[in-house]
């Protein structure tokens, strides 16, 4: 009696679910069993979700492994496109069936035994391949045509916030909001940039109120909520083509203790730059300023986070950048040999300093600073803002009270947008009129040349815009902090605690710049020298320049690490 085994094939989970797996393996079963075969439980192998343009399928490497040890005679088939859909991969398998004394019987196809029946598999391979790539091309050439016209239906889904409502005969495909969900989605990002919370803590406030998932799922996790922060739909401008398939690399050394497990080839995909995303306009559910500004908030996070260090040893950990070089500065405590009895004291050092981690050696060379010192003289600079917070509150309360300002520039973004539109529009028709044959090559190079700068400037004038309009509600982030921390002014700050200090620095500092002249103190929050202009400008003035409206910056000299800070007043500058 001879061993027999089916074998059956779907590349789509809809495939799996609309019983296109259970027609091949009752005719299989019928086929066997009408060749005088009796078909067992074990003798069937399924690949349900896996394309045939790989090998590495679960159902597919058993069967191997079975043929390999002796222990099957006779292997069942729907057609040759399900054993692989490369001609290549159908010979490759053919072989070594063959090898092995295994025949296969194809029910949609010849029996291989004789010349011409291997011939016709071997064109029938060739043709499942083609077919296999023009459809794939097909698909995606389509897709990338509706995207660019702002169609919705290549999205294929929805986010969080969101219900995809597929065409119909009289209306295309559309992006509608869930109110429930849309209000989860409001309270993320308002916790993100105007409580200043982690995405870890707004995790834990969601699983601590109860909120399910999209999928019903009673806990949220760290990746639900970044992607969320992440996605641009929320905005107003869904993306498509943020990803790419790429190419599974090769496993050159199995994982310690873990057993090999298959996986689909196109499993593995990568980010594409943002530049090359395609925007298709949705109902926004957050306004672009707010995203702008948790777009900033979770840069800033992921470069102050504690995992990025040695744990939290330094109190400006994180903060410290040089003035010349732009690299960030590192603490660094002496060694005792370098102590040579005395006191150990750490001191802040610039990356670029550093010449094992050049090739051609340091880069920069800007002193190194007492960490003492420093973060003394940073505390002081925090103390001092805090000594008047009611001032950023009514910086907030002007720019809030400045509707007409506020107006002026949504209507200037606005306007930005669409110049940079009409340029982009300009440059695609000299494209297509270049691909059409009506102009040639020379011509589409001077018109390009001439149109880039303008597309330049554009984005560059768009940039400006969209940062004017974070500043307010960055702004409105910072003033509520400071309203926590007043009560704390009152009573004296002496008594914070070493963590509580760095925390505050880490709220109220943007950044320390060390030069040659000393140190600068970014501040977020805006000059005291600002004062509101009677037409709602909110650029400030002070002694020595223009004010930004948004960063205070104060400086001092600092001296190199082991030398005692010269004795001077710290000065203001802008």
């Amino acid at each position: 009696m001879k061993t027999i085994a089916l074998y059956a094939r779907v590349s789509s989970k809809q495939q799996a679910q609309q019983a296109t797996i259970g027609s091949q393996t009752n005719a299989l079963r019928e086929r066997a069993a009408a060749d005088g075969h009796r078909v067992l439980p074990g003798d069937l192998y399924v690949d349900d979700g896996f394309s045939g343009a790989t090998l590495i399928r679960p159902a597919l490497e058993r069967l191997r492994d079975r043929i390999a040890e002796g222990a099957i005679d006779i292997v069942y088939v729907h057609d040759p496109d399900r054993l692989a859909r490369r001609y290549a991969y159908q010979m490759l398998l053919l072989e070594e069936f063959a090898a092995h004394g295994t025949s296969v019987v194809f029910l949609q196809g010849p029996s291989t035994n004789t010349a011409e029946d291997a011939l016709l598999v071997q064109v029938q391979g060739m043709i499942a391949e083609y077919e296999r790539a023009k459809i794939t091309e097909r698909c995606r050439r389509g897709k990338l045509h509706r995207a660019r016209q702002g169609a919705v239906n290549p999205m294929s889904g929805a986010p969080y916030g969101y219900l995809y409502v597929r065409k119909s005969e009289t209306e295309p495909a559309r992006y509608d909001v869930l109110l429930p969900e849309a209000k989860i989605v409001r309270r993320i990002y308002n916790e993100l940039v105007h409580k200043q919370k982690s995405i870890g803590e707004i995790m834990r406030g969601l699983n601590a109120d109860g909120i399910p998932t999209r999928r019903g799922a009673p806990r949220w996790d760290r990746t639900t909520v970044w992607g969320i922060l992440r996605n641009p739909a929320y905005m107003g401008q869904a993306a498509y083509g943020k990803t790419e398939v790429a190419e599974r690399g090769r496993l050159l050394r199995p994982i310690r203790g873990r057993a090999r497990i298959p996986r689909r080839s196109k499993s593995t995909y990568r980010d594409k730059p943002p530049e090359q995303w395609i925007h298709i306009r949705v109902p926004a559910i957050v306004l672009p300023e707010v995203f702008a500004a948790a777009h900033d908030q979770l840069e800033r996070n992921q470069r102050l986070s504690r995992r990025n260090g040695r744990g939290e040893r330094y109190l400006l950990q994180g903060l410290v950048v040089c003035g010349r070089c732009g690299y960030a500065y590192y603490g660094k405590t002496v060694s005792k040999s370098a102590a040579k009895g005395g006191r150990r004291y750490a001191y802040y050092r610039c990356v670029g300093t550093d010449a094992f981690r050049f090739a051609g050696g340091r880069v920069c060379t800007n002193g190194q600073v007492r960490s003492d010192q420093l973060d003394d003289y940073v505390w002081e600079s925090v103390r001092h803002v805090l000594e008047d917070p009611d001032r950023v509150i009514q910086e907030w309360t002007r720019r809030s009270a400045s509707d007409r300002g506020q107006d002026e520039r949504r209507a200037q973004r606005d306007e930005a947008a669409n110049v940079l539109a009409s340029h982009e529009r300009s440059h695609k028709r000299l494209l297509d009129a270049y691909e059409a044959g009506a102009l040639e090559l020379k011509e589409l190079t001077e018109r390009s040349e001439r149109l880039r700068p303008r597309i330049r400037r554009a984005r560059e004038e768009l940039n400006m815009a969209e940062e004017r309009l974070t500043e307010t509600v960055t702004l409105r982030a910072v003033s509520g902090r400071l309203e926590d921390f007043a009560a704390r002014v009152r009573h004296g700050l002496e008594r914070l605690p070493w963590h509580e200090r760095r925390q505050l620095i880490r709220t109220l500092v943007a950044r320390v710049e060390i030069d040659d002249e000393g140190a600068t103190v970014v501040f977020r929050v805006p000059s005291t020298a600002s004062s509101p202009e009677p037409d709602g400008d909110q650029s400030g003035s002070s002694a020595d320049g223009p004010a930004s409206g948004i960063h205070l910056r104060e400086r001092r000299g600092v001296a190199d690490a082991g030398e005692h800070l010269p004795a001077r007043g710290a000065r203001r500058v802008v």
